[in-house]
């Protein structure tokens, strides 16, 4: 549940966003600010579930906010403060559609418990609406759909084993075995002589091709996904068990099959490239590619032919497992986890440049760790000379490296500082960012609806990481920096012999009293007395 907070008093607001611990009642806190308009602005922004405002404001009352609330925004809970205890507030609050009316001053136990009380009455109208057997049924709908895209990345390589193994938990794939033996099946070209189809019917006959294949396999122990290219991807699923070979032949006899129905329904050819047997999920992707491989060769083999995979078979587990330490290295190099990369690089030394391994499959190993280094920072649109710099010539010597430590070492430095610059760059940008929002607020110091939500629309950043960023960089939230940097400029105006009318419009406030107020709690002593 997300709470907004209404409350012209600083002290008052600053009181109710921090000293009630809003994370621990399960409630988060998207802002406190200081008069209706700005709390209009927010709702229409941003997504709010309660409101807890005072009644008595400037500009706009906490009932005439209700009732904007309302007429807008009839979900949201309001909860109205006020220091009168009358009973025409309390008639037109209901009028209104306030939930709660309490009376100044409630302690913060009561108001935690006004809040929860509408936290639960939101959740209730939300389970109401949204019924877990709705919400299971629509998971339903959408399971087809979401088991596509999850064997589309995992044939492509974008998931690590843990990832995997979630999104199988989630889809209720456990079951599925691991003997996997992916087949691509593709239409051949359409010919200029064909009566039926034109070379621009490609899509429609692709399509036909995975609703045929859909239909014949899926019975089999077999996932049909038609890939980003329109191909049709056929994930044969076996327990060990089953066997290698009977696993082929079966695989061999149902390809076949489909290729016999695809030119009796559509009068047209396809043809298959079988893939290798992968006996992990990490081997997954790498039986793909050899499956595509595969139907390369059907412009040597010719059309309407399933071409088995004849290249080396899949290189040991060990290889799987060093292409999962890779993309765990990758990750904590972009996260920034020190000591995580430090224990991922031992473990690579470990598997890839252990004494029993060939000096061939050490140089390759070194190879993929330089590529995946340099991959890393092209994509972050950088070079490797102007983020490596005067480490890039120790980047250029892997070739000399000859002994473990030294490989061990050259890859500690290399991640370590790659990571460094992408940190650095992100605090960086977060710090430009704030600047900004410094320099546009001091020059609009004068404008009285000047609030986060206006800067955030003005630069084109989302409100919630601003506010986030604004507080973890400056240490104060935006309003409070605001209503700091009008005092401290107010006083210093007075202090040259301004008026206090002419103070109060330069630094945002319409109406003279309000300044005043606010003026007297910020420094303790009236506008009017500063030169006395």
């Amino acid at each position: 549940m997300r709470l907004l907070i209404v409350e012209d008093e600083p002290h008052v607001r600053e009181r109710l966003a921090e000293g009630i611990d809003w994370q621990e009642l399960g409630v988060e806190l998207v802002d406190a600010v200081s008069t209706g308009g700005e709390a209009l602005t927010v709702v229409r922004s941003d997504h709010v579930d309660i409101i807890l405002t005072d009644i008595q404001m400037p500009e706009m009352s906490g009932l005439e906010l209700a009732g904007e609330v309302r007429r807008q925004m009839p979900f949201i809970k309001l909860i109205i403060l006020t220091g009168y205890d009358d009973f025409e507030y309390a008639r037109q609050g209901i009028e209104h559609g306030v939930l709660k009316y309490l009376i100044k001053p409630a302690d913060n136990e009561e108001i935690a418990d006004a809040v929860l009380e509408a936290k639960a009455q939101r959740e209730k109208e939300l389970g109401e609406a949204y019924h877990l057997a709705q919400l299971e049924s629509r998971w339903q709908e959408h399971m087809p759909h979401l088991k596509m895209m999850f064997y589309k990345g995992w044939l492509n390589g974008r998931y690590a084993e843990w990832e995997i193994d979630r999104h199988r938990r989630d889809l209720k794939l456990e079951g599925q075995s691991s003997f996997m033996l992916p087949v691509t099946v593709d239409m051949d070209p359409i010919l200029g002589h064909n009566e039926r189809f034109k070379a621009e019917d490609r899509g429609l006959v692709q399509f036909s091709l995975y609703t045929i294949a859909r239909d014949l396999l899926e019975g089999q122990d077999c996932a049909v996904i038609q890939d980003d290219d329109g191909m049709v991807v056929a994930l044969f699923m076996k327990p060990p068990a089953y066997g290698e070979d009977e696993l082929n032949s079966l695989v061999n006899q149902l390809i076949a099959q489909l290729l016999g129905t695809v030119k009796d329904c559509l009068k047209l050819t396809a043809s298959a490239g079988i893939g290798s047997i992968a006996t992990t999920s990490q081997l997954l992707p790498l039986a793909y590619k050899h499956s595509r491989a595969a139907l390369l060769e059907r412009m040597v083999l010719g059309h309407d032919v399933a071409i088995p995979y004849r290249g080396a078979s899949i290189g040991a587990k060990r290889q799987a497992e060093l292409g999962q330490w890779e993309k765990e290295l990758e990750l904590a190099i972009l996260s920034g986890q020190a000591e995580r990369r430090q224990a991922i690089v031992a473990r690579l030394m470990e598997e890839g440049f252990a004494v029993d391994k060939p000096l061939s499959e050490a140089k390759e190993q070194l190879l993929r760790l330089m590529c995946l280094l340099a991959g890393i920072v092209h994509g972050q649109g950088w070079t490797l000379n102007e983020t490596l710099r005067e480490e890039y010539a120790y980047f250029e010597s892997f070739g000399a490296l000859l002994a473990r430590e030294q490989i061990e070492e050259w890859l500690l430095r290399m991640s370590a500082r790659i990571s460094e610059a992408i940190t650095g760059q992100r605090k960086s940008g977060a710090q430009l960012t704030i600047e900004e929002v410094i320099r546009y607020t001091r020059e609009r110091l004068h404008e009285d609806e000047l609030s986060l939500y206006a800067v955030a629309g003005q630069l084109y950043v989302n409100y919630s990481y601003l506010s986030r960023t604004f507080k973890e960089v400056t240490g104060e939230s935006f309003s409070d920096y605001v209503l700091r940097l009008r005092m401290e400029q107010a006083k210093e105006l007075l202090a040259k012999g301004l008026k206090v009318y002419d103070v109060a419009e330069q630094v945002g406030y319409k109406h003279v009293n309000y300044f005043s107020k606010s003026f007297q709690k910020f420094w303790g002593v009236k506008p009017s007395e500063m030169n006395k």
